[in-house]
């Protein structure tokens, strides 16, 4: 299995690092509180700045440890929701060989030519409703 794609570092704009030193200069590094953890972290998360090596080293550099503010804030990896579950060979088995039959059956339909747009709209509602899956679902999990 390969393995999974490396996240991607945000570079920090001009804009955001401007709001990171402001939004920084408020504190001191030497008597923050939890509020304060939290002020920090919501600040930068409605400007997008996202966790990363960028924001770590601009925090840094005016003598905040990223880490730290993380703890105060109760803010930790285990907060993550938890993976969707696995997807076993045979689930993934019947969707395809489902999909393989709607597929015959409408071109079989169409004579062989292409499918419209309808054609796979149609195919793909039939899918969700067999399998009970959302709209917002993923007919496969790829991240498993």
């Amino acid at each position: 299995m390969p393995p999974p794609p490396a996240r991607t570092e945000q570079s920090l704009t001009a804009d955001q690092q401007s709001l990171i030193s402001e939004t920084l200069s408020e504190f001191d590094t030497e008597n923050l509180s939890q509020e304060d953890a939290l002020s920090i972290i919501e600040t930068f998360s409605q400007a997008n700045i996202q966790p990363g090596a960028a924001l770590e080293k601009a925090l840094s550099s005016a003598g905040f440890d990223a880490k730290s503010i993380g703890e105060l804030a109760n803010v930790s990896e285990g907060s993550r929701p938890p993976p969707p579950p696995k997807q076993s060979t045979e689930e993934i088995t019947s969707m395809v060989d489902y999909l393989s039959e709607l597929l015959e059956e409408t071109l079989a339909a169409n004579n062989g030519n292409s499918l419209s747009d309808e054609d796979k709209q149609s195919i793909l509602a039939k899918v969700f409703e067999k399998f009970d899956l959302e709209e917002s679902d993923s007919i496969i999990n790829t991240s498993a």
